[in-house]
């Protein structure tokens, strides 16, 4: 039987990508060897065992085969599943394979564990053989005498692996007995024998117990040891001794009767009774009268139990004695007492830290007793505690190199007493605040060696989650220390994919790249910064002692500074490295195109040494960015982490390339804000991880690939990064200043800045208080003309005390009493190991090392040390130029009025402050102009153009965002109330439109958001409701199709989507789509967007909060900016932004939208006579748009534009039509507004079903003359259809499909009209517009944004002629059979509609004055 080893772990999301690559190389064809097919022959019938006993089978006999998996399928398919094999027919055979496979894992090179624990389930299947084989018994005990003469066999090999088999063997006997079956024999005893003699002698290999009683006898008053040794006497070296003796009474000789001697084994002391008594004597130890109050005695046994590696199987059985002696202690001892007890634990520890063995036991005691001590709630006692504890020491790393398995090797417990150190400073952080500074002297002075596997993140996400507020300035100095702030474990994605990329490219025979690449995918850890910047020194020198610490000796022998692997990346670093000054790190400001650029420069290097060194440069970039948190490739991964809202992210892009350092500071300071909100929240947050560990060639090497994520602790590694980056601006912010001279102008700026300083500090966790009341002496003498430059200095000294006193309070104070403590400790431990001259260390070396110390954490502090320098700058240049600016004239005016009471508005309901235009914008005010006048107008509140004049404020600043989103909220709730839905609710959803509003109207220019609260399950739940099965799917299509392509996405992306499924299932309209199609296109348009990568946020109130600030955003787009340019309108006016509750014109082929004009456009007459377009089943985004085929509204305009249809308005509405008349006849002839565009929706035939969205003036332009074609036959001839005329007359121009047409005509006939050809235009089309005469397109109405934009552009249009084909990426339309190239000469009249072929004269004529 062949079969095909699993390449991976079943999972239901996310799978290393690491992972994957290693499966597949270990994956491989494996062959059952027929001797198993017994086994399968039974189970044949049983799915589901049948597939487990195949698996087991399968990775038996794999080449890399997993020891572990093996021996846990063998014991649950043996034991388990024991009566479905033993009783088939066949059983005794299977039973006999499955023994077999027992010996096997006994006979191969698995660890130690894994065959100690294959005896203890093999003994365990024996056993189930004689209690369960019931009638089959007799035909089972064949097994038995195999089992006991290869046991007896692989004793003689290693002893101590049976060890434990005395204890197996009583139970095998007691068992047999109670099943009366005889296993004596001669084999039997001889392995009784065997296996009780290794026993013995294993415990005589051990530590001997009776030893043990040293700190106490070390002390003052040395206990009385006869008890002590009376106890211990069963466990002592001389018990087993004798026993060694009793045993050699008992071994089988010849002729004597089998089984004779069974009962005196039996007698005898087993494995588990010797190891059970060891737990009896320390329990025994607490009860004796001679050690009463002597709690030392029993730690001391412990303590032993602990150190002795032959007790593992007791060390957490003997951890809980010690917790629960400890406990006891604490409980029953006086408080007062308690400090001296908590002495002598540490006099204990430190006497016993010099035996190797005993060190992570004494962590776990610290870790035990610093819980106790806590749960006191004595503040006394916690600080004896810590002076106990950092006089005690610490473990350092202790690097020594690297292993040929690429591990590094380490202290051990370095890890373990940070994560000790860690949990005690969670107990109480406020308390705790020496400890803190202890360990961030540790770690800063004696180094820190974290590996990926630690997953330290867990640790340091169980502190975030504790009360650190109180000393979270020391906090961040601490975890500034750790280099984890990265979710993915081991070598992943791109950076697994170069380095395995740049291994293959010399075949895996340069060594030393080979090394670096399997250290870094089998044990990650920051210490590859260091190596892969040594490799570079290397390549450039030659020498190879840069990399001696870095490799073992085998491969260091193996690196050759000459040859094919050297040579080429001796040139290439040669070359690169004086351009960034010899200093790797310079190698991160450089992209891609930068590395591919140098290295291109470089000669006689081959194409395989340029992309060696090109990836070796890009996965330095990879390895610092991971464990060193950078601004390098900040905005990329702000991009996926979805911390930023768009607008803010575009904005912040935007401002750091334009180098705007205060606005971009601005940006990343309110997200820190967040940040350390989220940070410090009270709320507990979950980790989620996905670990997986891999199956490794090399046995025994843990490897593991994953991610890690938690809410706090990604806040904290972001903020670190955002830190980096603000940094950077801070430095980029003086500069900007040139202070070189300093006017008032300049003190206003240096004011404006320092408050992003102190903002820095607050988020540091320092308190500003004191530094604000000095910054604030700045905010009185700025209005102040009279003000002095001596008054100005004499501020920045006062402001730079206070700065001084911050550095006192916060890092001299707070380290001052730990460093010479810490310090000393680590010369006397170089001393200890030669590193150092023996002797105390010297005052002014303590002085030295504290001042380097004290620099590196003022200096890593976020914004303190640049503040300094800054203000020092100022007093400095303010004493060298104060003559000059004695008589500073300029006067800046920076307040910025805003007023909350102005910023939210409701439609219903009136506010004379507030209802104008120039606050609720031109739609809102005639919004609630119809909600005064009685119209059906959708609910919902305007926020006003107020804050979008104020935006850096409300989104800058937390109180006052806090203050317009409890204005929003209040509104929502009374929208909820009006509606009877809820926002986010999947039952009764209350879904949002979010639109502009600006003063100054921007017809299309602008962004809008239909549908804002859905999602996927609510859209499921809608579609449950009558008349929602398609309506909801819609929706959401329409709401995903405008969150993509407000972030990026084309509409030719959704198009194609829509357009597949169209071809796919011959549908013409998407109407026509049944409910369950739309839900698959609107999943597929959900997938579409989240494979490329963008962000989709499926929570109501972050799609809300998206929605406004992309519509506030988009005042500033391109295409509105050109417009305003054009139509010569300022940029001041802004936008407000309408939320309203949805209505749906796309429920069914009775609902629909449409847009209205109150007069014919093309007539003289006043009168009130509807003109427009609508269609059913759409939105109303669908019409103004232009990108739907529309129909007339009224029957008029249906036979004077002569439109291929019997559809109107007036004819398949006739409810909705008369109520917009009504509508019209009112605003017109009783309110007295001039004739309007009008928008609407109507969810029925109904009039009561129908519903205003948006009411404003016509356009008022005057049409002085127009011009036509002259009436000859061929332009009669030449007259291919007729569309929409939407402005002006006549235009003869060449056509044109492209923006490089438009420039190639140009340039070649620049006085020849161009006349653009589309299937549509959009707004962002605008630009293309203001380059071209005229427009002509296939879709669109007359009330379409390409029909409104056109006039006022001055431009002329004809729009909707249907029968028109648009090639526009080819470059040519056809009509009727006729071909229209780019460059042919066509004419559109904007008046009457027609499109003619061929260049035709023109005629003017006057017309009559019209007021549109």
């Amino acid at each position: 039987m062949t079969t095909k080893s699993p390449s991976m772990e079943k999972s239901d999301s996310w799978v290393s990508s690491a992972l994957k690559v290693n499966l597949e190389r270990t994956a491989a064809e494996v062959q059952i060897p027929l001797q198993y097919a017994p086994l399968l022959e039974i189970v044949k019938d049983h799915y589901g065992l049948r597939k487990k006993t195949s698996e087991l089978l399968t990775e038996l006999n794999h080449p890399y085969v997993n020891w572990d998996f093996v021996l846990r399928e063998l014991k649950s398919i043996s034991i388990g599943n024991f009566h479905l094999y033993s009783r088939h027919a066949d059983g005794l055979a299977g039973l006999w394979i499955l023994l077999t496979i027992y010996f096997d894992i006994l006979k191969s090179a698995a660890g130690e564990d894994v065959k100690d624990s294959a005896l203890h389930y093999l003994f365990d299947y024996a056993d189930t053989v004689l209690l369960h084989s019931e009638e089959f018994l007799e035909r089972n005990l064949p097994l038995f005498p195999e089992m006991i003469e290869s046991l007896a066999a692989m004793a003689k090999g290693d002893p101590a692996l049976f060890r434990k088999c005395s204890s197996y063997l009583k139970r095998i006997i007691r068992t047999a007995a109670e099943k009366n079956v005889d296993l004596a024999t001669p084999a039997f005893d001889a392995l009784l024998y065997k296996m009780f003699r290794a026993t013995y002698a294993f415990w005589l290999s051990q530590p001997d117990p009776a030893l043990w009683l040293i700190a106490e006898r070390r002390g003052d008053a040395p206990p009385n040891e006869t008890p002590y040794l009376e106890l211990i006497r069963p466990l002592s070296h001389h018990r087993f001794r004798r026993l060694m003796l009793e045993l050699e009474a008992l071994r089988p000789r010849e002729g004597e009767i089998n089984g004779a001697r069974i009962r005196d084994f039996l007698a005898l002391p087993d494995y588990f009774q010797i190891l059970d008594t060891y737990l009896r004597v320390a329990s025994a130890l607490e009860k004796t009268e001679a050690y009463a109050g002597r709690h030392l005695v029993k730690l001391d046994f412990l303590f032993g139990i602990m150190t002795a590696p032959g007790l593992r199987d007791i060390h957490a059985g003997a951890m809980r004695e010690i917790n629960a002696s400890l406990r006891l202690v604490f409980q029953e001892e006086k408080k007062e007492n308690l400090d001296i007890f908590v002495r002598k634990i540490f006099g204990f520890l430190k006497r016993n830290t010099s035996r190797g063995e005993f060190r992570s036991a004494g962590i776990d005691c610290i870790l035990t007793a610093a819980r106790e001590v806590f749960a006191q709630n004595d503040h006394p006692l916690v600080e004896a505690f810590m002076d106990e504890l950092i006089a005690y020491g610490f473990e350092y790393p202790e690097i020594q190199g690297a292993t040929a398995e690429w591990q590094v090797r380490v202290n051990p417990e370095h890890v373990r007493m940070i994560r000790a150190w860690l949990e005690m400073i969670a107990l109480k952080p406020r308390w705790t605040k020496r400890l803190i500074s202890a360990l961030i002297i540790h770690l800063k002075t004696g180094g820190i060696f974290i590996r990926d596997t630690d997953l330290i993140q867990r640790d340091i996400s169980r502190l975030l989650n504790t009360d650190i507020a109180p000393a979270y300035s020391l906090i961040k100095q601490l975890l500034r220390l750790f280099p984890v702030y990265f979710s993915e474990i081991g070598a992943e994605g791109e950076l697994r994919d170069l380095t395995t990329r740049v291994d293959e490219l010399s075949c895996r025979n340069d060594r030393l790249v080979d090394f670096f690449r399997k250290q870094s995918h089998v044990e990650s850890n920051s210490l590859l910064v260091e190596f892969i910047e040594d490799m570079f020194r290397f390549w450039v020198s030659g020498d190879k002692k840069s990399i001696r610490k870095h490799v073992p000796d085998e491969i260091f022998d193996q690196v050759a500074g000459e040859g094919p692997y050297f040579d080429g990346m001796h040139r290439v670093l040669l070359y690169l490295f004086p351009l960034v000054g010899n200093q790797p790190q310079n190698f991160l400001e450089w992209d891609p195109e930068r590395i591919a650029a140098e290295i291109s420069r470089i000669q006689n290097v081959s194409e395989t040494d340029r992309e060696r060194a090109s990836l070796m440069v890009r996965i330095y970039q990879l390895i610092y960015k991971k464990y060193h948190p950078r601004y390098h490739d900040l905005l990329t991964d702000l991009e996926t982490a979805g911390v930023f809202a768009a607008p803010d992210l575009s904005s912040l892009k935007r401002s750091l390339a334009e180098k705007h350092h205060y606005r971009s500071l601005t940006l990343i300071l309110k997200c820190l804000g967040s940040l350390k909100a989220r940070i410090l929240s009270g709320k507990k947050t979950r980790s989620f991880e996905n670990i997986y560990y891999k199956r490794h060639i090399a046995a025994g090497i843990p490897s593991m690939y994953g991610t890690y994520h938690e809410e706090k602790f990604d806040a904290l590694g972001l903020s670190l990064r955002l830190e980096s980056l603000a940094g950077m601006l801070f430095e980029e912010l003086i500069q900007s200043l040139n202070l070189q001279f300093i006017t008032k102008r300049t003190i206003i700026r240096i004011h404006t800045y320092l408050w992003t300083y102190l903002t820095a500090l607050d988020l540091e966790g320092i308190s500003t208080e004191g530094l604000v009341a000095k910054v604030r002496f700045i905010t009185s003498a700025l209005p102040i003309k009279q003000f002095s430059m001596e008054q100005y200095l004499d501020i920045f000294r006062f402001i730079s005390r206070g700065i001084q006193d911050v550095i006192r309070d916060y890092y001299i104070d707070a380290h001052s009493v730990n460093l010479p403590v810490i310090l000393r400790q680590l010369q006397a431990r170089a001393d200890q190991t030669g590193a150092a001259a023996g002797g105390a260390l010297p005052d002014q070396f303590i002085y030295q090392q504290s001042e380097n110390f004290l620099r590196g954490v003022i200096s890593s502090a976020f914004g303190l040390q640049v503040l300094d320098n800054f203000v020092h700058t100022v007093i400095k240049t303010l004493n060298a130029e104060l003559e000059k600016f004695k008589d500073n004239k300029r006067i800046v005016n920076l307040l910025m009025d805003y007023n909350p009471d102005l910023a939210v508005s409701p439609l219903y309901g009136r506010n004379p402050k507030m209802d104008n235009q120039i606050l609720l914008g031109n739609k809102g005010y005639f919004l609630k102009k119809l909600v005064s006048f009685g119209f059906q107008v959708p609910p919902g509140f305007i926020i006003t153009t107020e804050v979008f004049r104020g935006f850096d404020a409300v989104y800058g600043y937390k109180y006052i965002f806090r203050d317009l989103a409890r204005r929003v909220n209040r509104e929502i709730a009374a929208l909820e109330r009006k509606t009877g839905r809820r926002f986010g609710d999947p039952v009764h959803p209350l879904l949002l439109s979010v639109r502009s509003g600006a003063t100054v109207s921007l017809p299309g220019m602008m962004r809008s958001f239909l549908n804002v609260g859905i999602n996927a399950a609510i859209a499921e739940n809608l579609s449950a409701r009558k008349d929602f099965q398609w309506a909801a799917w819609d929706s959401y299509r329409r709401f995903l199709q405008t969150w993509g392509m407000f972030q990026g996405l084309s509409r030719d992306f959704f198009d194609a989507i829509m357009d597949g499924f169209k071809q796919k299932h011959g549908v013409q309209r998407k109407i026509q789509f049944p409910p369950e199609r739309m839900r698959q296109i609107a999943l597929a348009y959900r997938e579409g967007i989240l494979d490329s990568g963008i962000p989709l946020s499926d929570n109501p109130l972050r799609q809300l909060r998206h929605a406004v600030l992309q519509v506030f955003d988009s005042w500033y787009a391109e295409q509105a900016r050109i417009y305003r340019h054009q139509m010569h309108l300022s940029d001041a006016w802004g936008t407000a932004v309408i939320v309203q509750a949805m209505v749906f014109g796309n429920l069914h082929e009775r609902s629909g939208s449409g847009v209205i004009f109150t007069r014919d456009p093309k007539s003289a007459s006043s009168d009130v006579a509807l003109y427009g377009d609508f269609i059913f089943g759409v939105q109303g985004d669908d019409i103004v748009s232009g990108l739907v085929e529309t129909y007339p509204i009224s029957e008029r305009q249906r036979i004077a534009e002569q439109r291929a249809t019997g559809i109107s308005l007036e004819a398949d509405f006739p409810a909705i039509y008369a109520e917009l008349v009504k509508t019209a006849e009112t605003l017109i002839y009783e309110k007295g507004l001039n004739h309007q565009e009008i928008e609407f929706t109507f969810e029925g035939p109904e009039k009561e079903q129908l519903f205003l969205l948006q009411t404003r003036d016509m356009d008022q332009t005057k049409a002085k003359s127009l011009r036509r074609f002259r009436e000859t036959d061929l332009l009669h001839a030449s007259m291919l259809g007729t569309g929409i005329g939407v402005s002006g007359g006549a235009l003869c121009g060449r056509a044109v499909y492209s923006e490089k047409d438009i420039q190639q005509f140009r340039a070649r006939e620049p006085k020849t009209p161009l006349i653009l050809i589309r299937p549509d235009t959009v707004p962002d089309d605008v630009g293309v517009l203001l380059q071209v005469e005229g427009l002509l397109t296939a879709k669109g109405g007359a009330t379409s944004h390409a029909a409104v934009t056109i006039p006022q552009l001055g431009k002329v249009g004809v729009v909707g002629l249907s029968k028109l084909k648009v090639y526009e990426m080819e470059g040519y339309a056809t009509l009727e059979g006729r071909t229209i190239q780019s460059g042919d000469f066509i004419g559109i009249d904007g008046w009457s509609g027609v499109l003619y072929l061929g260049k035709h004269d023109l005629e003017s004529t006057p017309s009559a004055t019209l007021t549109l």
